[in-house]
This record gives structure tokens, C-alpha cells and sequence, in this order.
């Protein structure tokens, strides 16, 4: 027998429920559309298209608070309504007002309302007169309450999928085969590496690899690209395999600079060279094009040198399925005889032959396992100029605030002390010996390798990367999982070039999940620092002997040139210069901190800050960086913000190439690493940190391009002068031992004492390095023309160096001075 009791209680629940869901439905409805377009007219559809797919994937709580609010709507209404209508529609009105202004702040998702506005205000007084109007005639019952649910839960879940099945998501490049990296590791004998047939070539000009460039012209698509060098007639094949489903074979086709200059000119000679370019799939023709490479005369036409790429159907590539043969093809066109022609006239072929997968990844909201990730990396920058590091001077005063709130690193080094090694180590967590990204002869990261970049776009992040240092490109494949990649092709971007464009990335991109890289130069050459720092700071005239080209035009002394006066006036400028640039990065990352807060993603956005390497300042005569693996160039700042974590600081020795580790353990994902992956912030520090550079000069009187290698562990850092002698044999002189704790600076070697020690740190570092080299990726290229032509105008290499010198210490080096001393 029913009670009273049981029948007011389902009186209650058929009376208030119905009405509530549908208020709840109703009210997400409202709070979605404010959420979505409530915001600045000059957003673009990119931004309102993430804030509404943004939306859609945090309905779950954003509707268990509007219904919870509707019911509770409903209930006052109810009640309120029986005793005095006036009052409790006020009540309502009242209520849905606050909720609408403020719930959005109660939860902050997807980002907070902007105040109690006329829309605002509008939608509640809509819902309001919707629910007391329901309220007044009988809303009870099954029917009403199937319908509540309806408007409450089934609206809501169908309006999240259609969005969220409607976005077209985020193009993911998925390399299976660098066909020029198999090719190199073949030829190089690595055993399976064979993925490459060569079907016909010339004997005396057979299918081999190399660097190509067309043109050296920085803003075009001419420039530098390992190639398949195929000289005419040749002809090579592959079988695209098994896990290659919906792949395509990309790639371009082009001739170098170098052989198109080298045909005969003159009466009867040739002003073009007319080549065939094909592409088979199981025999029949998918690609062909004949192009008719032009001798280079200027005024040239850049458009007609760049790269041709494959292409069908106006895409990239030739799509391809397993099993089937792809087969390559060159010849000359014409009627021209391949016997007149040697193989350096016929240096061509594909360039950046890939079988890639274009696939498309969701993208996805933070979360506390998956916060959004922004990865400064101050190209440049020393350790001692910063605030927070102890400098006196106030140079960083925004780094040092956030500093403040953050994770600092007390001892923390870089892999290298210059740009293409550490930047590999920054991306990939791997030491340069593992990455093989260590010299100009080898300088593009291998696609085999996996950056943080990809392991966080295969969890849904939306990645970019805003690059101002001209060789951290795409032409060295760092572009890998980047989605967006800002770079600059000839010169330095600093910071007012560069940041104003990666600040939009990130206000458009604020609700989703994102990576953020950013890779700043002010601290490096050529200076071109803030009129507002310099002005805060006091940067006077440069004295009068400071040279044309700056910092990079200061010459040490030589048998023909007495080399720039020294002078204690030109030392402090240069210390100030470059102390006002470190504060124009500072000035901009304060911008930046203002951005995020703005955005409201400081809850939910890690920051990192550090450096690929530092800059010596005349501290031991020189200036600049890669020459050495002293502190100035080596000691890197390291700080960490993670929301909720307590700041503070962390003694101990550490490499920064474990920062991408770090960030794949806080944002739940897996990074392959040389060794263990390690977590700096959760972990005990490794104590030991491996620095090295192939651009070494042990001491002004030795040869330049030497490899040195520096291991700090514990207290002490020994360096070394490497060579392939068994250690015990190694001269002491090729050595140098110091005591960090009572010489930071490293200026007193103490090797004559401490020589066992120096002994046992080169076993060590050769334990290392030996252990890395195991792991390097082969076929790795290094620069072409354009590259060179890069390094020379940004001051990395001379006019008159061979930009692709390598580092060999096994070959004797007869220019050597030293005595040959040994172990005493």
C-alpha cells in the first residue's frame, strides 16, 4: 500500500526533476554559446572553432553544473512559487543571473565568462521566463520527465558529438622510410639496410647519396635536401611495405648548383640540361615530368631552380599500398648522349624521398595528466646574467619573478656549447653521440628519431614552434611533430620579429591542449637589443674601437693582423650589450606571462626556461661560443613552473637534455631516451652531467674543429681534449681538472695533482659516449651549399672554412705544436 509520504516524495521527484533537466539543459545551451562566441569580434574562425570544440569536449562538467543548477531552480521556483510568485520569479531571475556571471569562475572551463555582460544577462532572464512559465502549467509526470532528460542529457550529448565528430583534426606526418637515410646506411655497409634496389646505373657514375642544392638562395624552396643522386640513365625500385597502408611516396626533383655550372658553355655548348623525372608504381607511370635545368645566369629566375615536387592530383606525393613495386627513374631528354656527360654534370635526383602516412589526430583539452606545455629555450644564454642565477645587475627582472614560483635548477648544463647538438638534446632527450646531430658534416636529425614534439601530438596536443636561429630548420628535419613551424630561412629573428606572431598562435589555440616551443635569440649575435631596455639599463656609445661587426667582428692577433685592441672599455660594452639583449628576451617573456595569465592558463600550463648553450665575452679572450666546454658556455639556467607544485630550489648536477623526459612524465606520455628516461622534478638528480663540441680549440695555438668533451660530476669537472688512445696513454696535457666548489669559473686547472681523477672521469666519458654512439642513427646528412651559405652569414663558419669539415681524431693532425708528451 503506497504512504502519503512515498506519494508527495514522487510527487516531488516527477515535479521538480522534468523541470530541472530541461532548466540544466537549457542553461549549458546558454553557457556553451557564451563560452563559444561571447568573446572579441576579431577572433578567427580557427579560435571560435577551438573555443566551440573545447566546449564539446568538457560537456560532462559543464552540464552536471547547469543541471544541478536547474534542479535546484526548480526546486525554489516550486516552492517559492505556492507562497508568493513575485518573489520567487525574483529569486529565479536573481539566481540564474549569478550563475551565468559567475559559474564559468567557479569552474574555469572552458575559459572564465568576460563579466556580467548584456548577453549574459539576456540568456538568463530567457531561461528564467522559460522556467517560470513551465512552472505554472502541470510539468509533471513520466512524459515530461522523458522530455526533461531529453533536453537535459540528449541535447547536450548530441550537440558534443556532432562537434566533435564534425572536426576535421590535426594533420599528423608519419615518416615509415627515409629512403635517402637507408640508402646512406647501406652504402655505409649497415646490414639491413638494403630497402633500395638498384636496378640499372651507370658504372661510371652509380646511385649514391648526398646533399643537393639547386640554388643558394635563402628565401625560395632551393635549398639544401639529402638526395637519391640517380646521374641518367638510372633506375632504382622498393616495395612498399606491409605497415604502409594509405602511404605515399613524396619527394622532389632538382639538380645541384655545382653541375649545371660545370656544363660546357661557349659556341655549341648548352644552356640547359633537359632531364626525364619518373615515378612507377607495379610498371605504370604515376608521376612524370621532363624539366629543362637552366644554366644559372643572373638575373636568374628563383622560380624556375626551386625544388619540383611529386605530385598528383594536386597532392604531395604518389599514393601507394603494400606490396606494390614504386620505381625511380631518370634520364635525358633531348636526344642528348649520358656517355658526353661525367657524373659531377649530372649530380640530380630525389630530394627528401619519404614514404610518409598523412594521418589526422583529435585534438584534445589540458588536463592534469595532459597540461598544456610552453618550452622557452633562449639561444645564447648564460647562466650568470640572470637574476635569479645571483647577477647583480637587474637584467631579467620577469624571469626572476617567475623564478620566484618555480622549480630553479642550481647546477644545470647543456649537451653542447653550440646550437644543432644541443637542440637535438633539447628535442629528443638523447646526448649528440646518440643523436648524431654533432657537426657541420652532421647536422639533420634523423627521422627515425622521436622528438617530444611527436610523442605529445600522438596525445592529442597541438604543437608549434616559433624558431629566430636560422639553422634550427626544416631543412634539418627539427620540424618533426611540429604542426606549425615559424622559422626564418637566412638571418636572426629576435624576439619583436618573432614573439608578437606566437602570442597569437597561443591566444587562438588557448582551449586546447598545446605545445608551445619557442626559441629565442636576443642574446645572440648580431645584437639588436630593445630601445627601451637599453635605455632602462644605460647602454652608453659603443667606444671607439669596437668593431663594424660587433661582437663577431673582434679578431684575435695572427702573423699578418694584429688582431682588435683589447681594451678594458671595449670588454665592459660588450658585457653591456649583452646584457641589455638578455633583458629585451626578458622583457618579452614577461609579455609572454602576461599572455598566459590573460588567458587564464596559468593553472594549467607547465613552463620551461632554459638555454642550448651560453657565450663567452672576452671572459678568457675570445669571444662567442662552440670553441670550448668552459662554464660561460656550458652552465645553463633550468627552471620549471608546474601548476601545484611547490617552488623552490634543487641542488645537484644535471643535464638539460632530460627536460623532454620530464615532460613526457608529467604529460603521461613515453619518449624512447639513450638510457633510462629521466624526471628532474620527481626524481634524485643524476649528479653527472656530459658536454661536448666538435668546433673545440683546446688553446689558440691548436688546431681549430677538435673534438673536446666535459664531464661535471659530483664537485669537479675534468675536460678532454678526445683522442682514441687508450686513456693510460692519453698526454696530460690533453687533460684539465677543476674544483667546482672553490673555482666555478674553472680558472684553475689542477690536473697536476688531481691527474687519476682526470683519468677516470676520460674512462667514463669514453664509457659514455661509447655506449651513445651504439644508439646514433645512420645515414645522417650534414650541409649543402645553402647551408653553408647560412653558416657563413650568420658568422658559424668563415668564408674561406670548409663548412663540412668533421672532427677526426684518429687521423694524425701534423699542424699539432704540442711536444708529443706522454703520461708522466
Amino acid at each position: 500500500m503506497t504512504t502519503e509520504s512515498e506519494t508527495t516524495s514522487k510527487s516531488i521527484v516527477l515535479g521538480i526533476f522534468p523541470l530541472g533537466l530541461a532548466l540544466g539543459g537549457l542553461l549549458a545551451a546558454a553557457r556553451a554559446l557564451l563560452a563559444g562566441f561571447g568573446h572579441a569580434p576579431g577572433l578567427s574562425e580557427a579560435a571560435v572553432s577551438y573555443r566551440v570544440l573545447a566546449i564539446a569536449e568538457r560537456w560532462p562538467e559543464m552540464l552536471a553544473e547547469a543541471l544541478i543548477a536547474g534542479v535546484v531552480c526548480s526546486l525554489v521556483l516550486m516552492f517559492a512559487s505556492e507562497a508568493r510568485p513575485r518573489r520567487a520569479s525574483t529569486t529565479a531571475i536573481a539566481f540564474l543571473v549569478t550563475l551565468l556571471a559567475a559559474g564559468a569562475y567557479l569552474t574555469g572551463y572552458p575559459e572564465p565568462l568576460p563579466g556580467i555582460g548584456v548577453a549574459a544577462i539576456g540568456a538568463a532572464v530567457g531561461v528564467t521566463l522559460i522556467a517560470f512559465g513551465l512552472s505554472r502549467i502541470p510539468f509533471t509526470g513520466v512524459v515530461p520527465l522523458v522530455v526533461g532528460l531529453g533536453i537535459g542529457l540528449g541535447l547536450p550529448f548530441a550537440a558534443a558529438s556532432h562537434v566533435k565528430n564534425s572536426q576535421e583534426g590535426m594533420p599528423v606526418r608519419r615518416i615509415l622510410v627515409d629512403l635517402v637515410a637507408t640508402r646512406m646506411a647501406a652504402e655505409a655497409g649497415e646490414k639491413g639496410m638494403d630497402f633500395l634496389e638498384v636496378v640499372s646505373q651507370r658504372p661510371d657514375a652509380p646511385v649514391t647519396t648526398a646533399v643537393l642544392t639547386p640554388i643558394v638562395d635563402l628565401h625560395a624552396d632551393t635549398g639544401d635536401k639529402p638526395t637519391l643522386i640517380l646521374p641518367p640513365p638510372a633506375t632504382v625500385r622498393f616495395v612498399v611495405p606491409a605497415d604502409a597502408s594509405g602511404a605515399r611516396f613524396q619527394a622532389a626533383v632538382d639538380i645541384d648548383l655545382s653541375s649545371i655550372d660545370s656544363l660546357p658553355g661557349g659556341p655549341g655548348g648548352l644552356e640547359s640540361l633537359p632531364v626525364t623525372y619518373r615515378v612507377r608504381v607495379d610498371g605504370q607511370v604515376a608521376w612524370e615530368t621532363t624539366f629543362e635545368h637552366e644554366r644559372v645566369r643572373p638575373p636568374w629566375n628563383v622560380d624556375h631552380m626551386q625544388w619540383r615536387h611529386v605530385e598528383v592530383d594536386g597532392q604531395r606525393g604518389v599514393p601507394v599500398e603494400p606490396g606494390q613495386t614504386v620505381q625511380l627513374e631518370t634520364e635525358l631528354a633531348g636526344g642528348l648522349d649520358p656517355a658526353a656527360f661525367t657524373k659531377e654534370q649530372l649530380k640530380l635526383g630525389f630530394g627528401g624521398a619519404f614514404l610518409v602516412q598523412d594521418l589526422r589526430q583529435p585534438r584534445r583539452v589540458p588536463t592534469p595528466h595532459a597540461p598544456n606545455v610552453i618550452y622557452v629555450v633562449v639561444d645564447t644564454q648564460r647562466l650568470d646574467r640572470l637574476g635569479c642565477y645571483g647577477y647583480p645587475k637587474d637584467t631579467t627582472p620577469h624571469i626572476d619573478r617567475f623564478a620566484e614560483e618555480s622549480i630553479v635548477f642550481e647546477d644545470a648544463y647543456t649537451t653542447s656549447s653550440w646550437t644543432w647538438p644541443s637542440t637535438g638534446s633539447l628535442l629528443t632527450s638523447l646526448p649528440p653521440d646518440a643523436h648524431g646531430v654533432k657537426s657541420n658534416a652532421s647536422c639533420t636529425l634523423a627521422q627515425s628519431l622521436t622528438t617530444i614534439a611527436e610523442a605529445l601530438q600522438g596525445r592529442g596536443y597541438t604543437t608549434a614552434a616559433f624558431v629566430g636561429n636560422p639553422i634550427v630548420s626544416s631543412t634539418r628535419y627539427f620540424d618533426q611533430g611540429f604542426e606549425t613551424f615559424d622559422e626564418t630561412r637566412s638571418e636572426f629573428r629576435m624576439s619583436d620579429e618573432l614573439m608578437p606572431a606566437a602570442l597569437d598562435w597561443l591566444e587562438t589555440h588557448a582551449p586546447l591542449r598545446f605545445f608551445l616551443y619557442l626559441h629565442l635569440v636576443d642574446p645572440h649575435t648580431p645584437h639588436r637589443p630593445s630601445p627601451t631596455q637599453m635605455e632602462r639599463l644605460g647602454l652608453g656609445p659603443a667606444p671607439e674601437n669596437w668593431p663594424e661587426g660587433g661582437l663577431d667582428g673582434i679578431r684575435r692577433p695572427s702573423a699578418n693582423d694584429p688582431g682588435t685592441e683589447i681594451t678594458p672599455e671595449l670588454v665592459q660594452y660588450a658585457n653591456d650589450l649583452y646584457d641589455t639583449s638578455v633583458a629585451t628576451t626578458d622583457m618579452w617573456f614577461g609579455r609572454l606571462l602576461e599572455k598566459i595569465d590573460e588567458l587564464g592558463l596559468d593553472d594549467r600550463t607547465i613552463i620551461v626556461l632554459t638555454s642550448d648553450h651560453g657565450e663567452e665575452l672576452l671572459d678568457r679572450g675570445f669571444r662567442g661560443h662552440g670553441h670550448t666546454v668552459f662554464p660561460e658556455l656550458v652552465r645553463s639556467p633550468l627552471i620549471f613552473h608546474v601548476p601545484g607544485a611547490d617552488p623552490g630550489r634543487r641542488m645537484g648536477v644535471v643535464s638539460n637534455r632530460h627536460v623532454p623526459t620530464t615532460i613526457a612524465a608529467l604529460c603521461d606520455v613515453a619518449l624512447p631516451g639513450f638510457d633510462r628516461p629521466i624526471d628532474i622534478l620527481n626524481e634524485t638528480l643524476p649528479d653527472e652531467a656530459l658536454f661536448e663540441t666538435t668546433k673545440g680549440e683546446w688553446s689558440p695555438q691548436y688546431p681549430r674543429n677538435e673534438q673536446l668533451f666535459g664531464l661535471r660530476s659530483g664537485s669537479h669537472t675534468t675536460q678532454w681534449r678526445y683522442s682514441d688512445l687508450p686513456v693510460e696513454e692519453v698526454p696530460r696535457s690533453d687533460l684539465r681538472y677543476f674544483d667546482d666548489r672553490s673555482d666555478p669559473a674553472a680558472r684553475s686547472n689542477v690536473v697536476t695533482v688531481s691527474e687519476a681523477e682526470a683519468r677516470a672521469a676520460a674512462e667514463r666519458i669514453r664509457e659514455i659516449v661509447g655506449s651513445a654512439r651504439e644508439q646514433k642513427p645512420t645515414g645522417i646528412a650534414g650541409v649543402g651549399s645553402g647551408g653553408t651559405s647560412t653558416l657563413q652569414q650568420i658568422g658559424y663558419v668563415g668564408k674561406d672554412d670548409d663548412a663540412t669539415e668533421d672532427p677526426k681524431p684518429d687521423e694524425p693532425k701534423p699542424e699539432d705544436p704540442r711536444p708529443e708528451e706522454k703520461k708522466r
